[in-house]
C-alpha cells in the first residue's frame, strides 16, 4: 500500500538527520528533529517534499498494476460461485451483451440508467457438490422491499445466465417468494409492564430479525432468543418451536437449531406468543 507524503519525507529526513557527516557539516547532533533545524519553506525542505512526491506517485502506480494484475488473473482463472454472484448482480434488464464477450456497452448511459437496468438487488450463488449443480438465488427489491423478478425479467436473466456460464456448469436458478417463518414461544415479562405493549414489542423483534438477516444468510434459534431477551421487560424466553414452509409447498419444515431459506430470505408468519407475568 503506498505511504502519504508525509510519511515518504519524514522518512527521508529521518534518514538525513541520523547521518553523522551531515549532521557535522550542518552543525547539529546527530539524530535531532529535522524540523528543529529546517523550516519547512527551505531549500532542503522543499527538495524533501518534491521527491517524496514523486516516490508517492510512482508507489501509486505500482499500487494500481498489482490491482490490475489481480483483477486479470482473477478473471482467466475457473471462475468461482462468488463470480457468478457478482455477473449476475451487473445483469442489465432490456440490454443485450456486447457480441462474443460477458459484458454490456455502457456508453451514453448514466449512472442513474445503470442503476435503475440492474434489477437483480440480492444475489447468492453455491455449488452442490453431490449433483454438481450451482445453484444461483435472486431477488429484485420494490420500494426497500425484497421480492422476486417478474416471469419476464426471470427469463431475460436466465437467457444471460446461460450466454457467460463457463460450458458444462449446470445453473438452478431460485427466483421465489419468501420462505415463510413461523415459530411459538413463552416469554416471561415484567408483571409492572402490560402484556399487550411486551407482545408487540416481541412481534416487532421477530420480524426485524427474520427480515433483515442477510440475503441467502443463516437463521438460528439462538439467535433468536437473544433477540427476544433484548426486548424492554422481557425476562426469559423458551422458545417451543421454529419452522419454515417454501413457497408452494404444504408441508413446513421443523427448524433444528439453524436454517438457510430455500429462496434467500424470509417472511414473517404465524407468530404465536405465549404472555406469562414473572413474579
Amino acid at each position: 500500500m503506498a505511504r502519504t507524503i508525509a510519511e515518504i519525507k519524514d522518512s527521508m529526513t529521518a534518514d538525513l538527520m541520523r547521518n553523522p557527516d551531515v549532521a557535522r557539516a550542518y552543525g547539529f547532533e546527530t539524530g535531532a528533529a529535522f524540523s528543529s533545524h529546517f523550516s519547512k519553506v527551505s531549500v532542503e525542505s522543499l527538495l524533501f517534499y518534491i521527491v517524496a512526491c514523486a516516490m508517492w506517485v510512482l508507489e501509486n502506480l505500482f499500487d494500481q498494476h498489482r490491482r490490475d494484475v489481480e483483477q486479470r488473473i482473477e478473471a482467466i482463472i475457473p471462475h468461482r460461485p462468488k463470480w457468478y454472484r457478482d455477473k449476475v448482480l451487473g445483469f442489465m434488464k432490456d440490454k443485450t451483451l456486447v457480441p462474443d464477450t460477458d459484458h454490456y456497452d455502457t456508453e451514453g448511459m448514466s449512472d442513474g440508467d445503470i442503476e435503475a437496468a440492474r434489477v437483480v438487488k440480492y444475489a447468492a450463488a453455491s455449488e452442490n457438490a453431490d449433483a454438481s449443480i450451482l445453484t444461483i438465488k435472486v431477488v429484485g427489491d420494490a420500494e426497500g422491499k425484497r421480492q422476486p423478478l417478474d416471469t419476464d425479467t426471470e427469463g431475460q436473466l436466465a437467457a444471460y445466465i446461460a450466454e457467460i456460464k463457463d460450458a458444462g456448469v449446470r445453473v438452478n436458478l431460485v427466483n421465489q417468494p419468501p420462505d415463510a417463518f413461523n415459530c411459538e414461544a413463552d416469554i416471561y415479562f415484567d408483571a409492572m409492564l402490560l402484556s399487550e405493549n411486551v407482545e408487540t414489542a416481541c412481534r416487532g423483534a421477530i420480524t426485524a430479525y427474520i427480515e433483515n438477516l442477510p440475503f441467502n444468510g443463516e437463521y438460528t434459534n439462538m439467535a433468536l432468543v437473544d433477540c427476544l431477551q433484548a426486548v424492554d421487560g422481557v425476562r426469559i424466553v423458551e422458545l417451543s418451536g421454529s419452522e419454515t414452509m417454501v413457497s408452494g409447498e404444504g408441508t413446513p419444515t421443523k427448524i433444528n437449531a439453524r436454517y438457510t431459506p430455500a429462496s434467500g430470505y424470509f417472511k414473517a408468519g404465524n407468530i404465536k406468543l405465549n404472555m406469562t407475568p414473572y413474579k
